[in-house]
């Protein structure tokens, strides 16, 4: 049982609408925003319930590794055959339409945190309580709206720019132009580096829990987007010299549940693995090896596979190969996978497994990894290297070659050679191979450099950039919305 996880609390907050309606579940409870936002413990609870809406629900909600992994080369789809969540296939080959329930969860699931983070920043300021709690619970809305629209903005381009809870019957709000939306990401990011305590000073219990740091990492996103690259080195330089995190010893360990809130971790979703509760995390199962216990599904591309070096023991933490030995001593089987290969970053061994331990398929332990130091290192260089500084592009990018190197016992210290002078394809490299099929970034980093449409197949410039809004609220909105070019 891991220790300090924030148990994501369902509390009804009337039902929810906005650019129509993102949720449509039938209310369970009673409670009403009227109602609800008395004490520092309503305001807590408040926000602890938009982290929720972070974690990925694979198949049944907004799915970060879909997007990130499978529609990106480093992933097929997996599963039990072409008919097998086929909607996710359409994404990867580029033919999904407007009616995708993938994309409708995506843009309904986010949407739905915006909605939440908006209560909070609305209800929590007239509670009479703590100034220091008030300012952080109010800083980890503000992070948690711009990481939401974060995902929007890469996804779908133009979206509604909605910062206050709707309440008024107007739903149909226009679309903003990326850049505003982008501005306003950097705006929250800003306003919750203010706000938010620093790691080393942050209490056990709140671990999971967005800090400074991951305000800092989620401007640096924005600002490498906007192709800020002056802001971008900078704010990243400044993370790196704040003393709050640094590259763990061992890269191969960073993805077991033994190395997670590592001194590398500045943020990530904290999955509760309370036995039966179905507050953990989706992707040990839909990821796991199909002839085990799971569906098999994000596998490991062979694209992937070749991006790896001979003898980078990152490799054997990220993709599991027919008859290896694996940690808990089983013999890998991947004759069933798409690929030939399963998925490392959320295999468990078997006495991990949920429903060996009194649990069920939706108790998943992994947390997922959203913002680590070695990403930051790697944008930070990239950016550097736009500014023109190549020194310090390259010490950065051989500080992560050398920690591989020295990484999952590995005695060969010829392997992985530090680069003389960097260029912008080893950043890109150390990129993919450092972070694969864990931080489910693959595909937007593609996007976001310009490579996509050299890279995957069936891509179409100028269309395939962002995916289609959802026909759903495009009708529903009388023409208020537009659809995306090409859809």
């Amino acid at each position: 049982m891991k220790n300090s996880k924030i148990l994501f609390a369902v509390i009804l907050l009337t039902s929810f609408t906005g650019c129509k309606k993102f949720l449509d579940e039938t209310p369970t409870s009673h409670l009403s925003t009227s109602s609800y936002y008395q004490t520092s413990d309503d305001a807590v609870r408040a926000v602890t319930d938009v982290y929720r809406l972070m974690k990925d629900q694979a198949y049944g909600g907004y799915s970060p590794s879909s997007f990130g992994d499978i529609m990106a080369d480093d992933a097929n789809k997996g599963g039990g055959g072409a008919s097998d969540q086929s909607l996710i296939q359409d994404l990867k080959t580029f033919v999904a339409k407007a009616d995708n329930g993938y994309v409708y969860n995506a843009w309904r699931d986010n949407f739905k945190g915006i909605y939440l983070a908006n209560l909070v920043l609305q209800k929590v300021p007239a509670i009479n309580m703590d100034a220091k709690l008030k300012t952080q619970v109010l800083g980890e809305a503000q992070w948690l709206r711009g990481y939401f629209y974060l995902q929007l903005v890469r996804l779908f381009g133009n979206v509604p720019l909605i910062k206050s809870p709707i309440d008024n019957g107007d739903y149909n709000v226009p679309q903003s132009p990326e850049a505003d939306v982008l501005a306003s990401i950097e705006a929250d990011a800003n306003a919750a580096i203010n706000s938010l305590p620093d790691k080393n000073s942050q209490a056990t219990s709140d671990l999971g829990r967005a800090t400074k740091g991951a305000a800092q990492a989620l401007l640096l996103e924005v600002y490498m987007w906007e192709k800020k690259w002056a802001q971008a080195q900078q704010i990243g330089d400044a993370i790196i010299n704040s003393g709050e995190y640094s590259l763990t010893t061992d890269v191969t360990k960073n993805w077991t549940l033994a190395g997670e809130f590592g001194p590398e971790s500045i943020f990530e979703v904290n999955c509760e693995d309370i036995p039966g509760k179905g507050t953990g995390n989706l992707l040990n199962l839909f990821d796991a090896p199909r002839n085990t216990w799971g569906y098999g599904f994000v596998v490991p591309s062979q694209s992937l596979v070749n991006e790896f070096e001979k003898g980078d023991p990152r490799f054997k933490a990220t993709v599991i190969t027919n008859n290896e030995s694996l940690p808990d001593g089983t013999v890998a089987n991947t004759t069933v996978s798409e690929t030939g290969y399963w998925n490392m970053k959320y295999w468990l061994k078997v006495s991990e497994i949920p429903t060996n331990n009194g649990g069920g398929t939706g108790d998943g332990p992994t947390n997922d990894r959203v913002y680590q130091l070695a990403q930051v290192m790697l944008w930070t260089a990239e950016a550097a290297f736009h500014n023109g500084d190549i020194t310090h592009a390259t010490v950065l990018v051989n500080q992560i070659r050398d920690r591989a190197r020295k990484s999952g016992g590995n005695t060969d210290q010829t392997i992985l050679p530090d680069y003389g002078t960097v260029t912008l394809d080893n950043i890109y490299h150390e990129m993919r191979v450092e972070t694969a099929l864990g931080e489910h970034r693959r595909w937007y980093e593609l996007i976001r450099t310009g490579r996509a449409a050299a890279l995957l197949p069936n891509f179409k410039a100028g269309i395939n950039e962002h995916i289609p809004i959802p026909l759903t609220e495009v009708q529903l909105s009388g023409g208020v919305l537009k659809q995306n070019p090409g859809y």
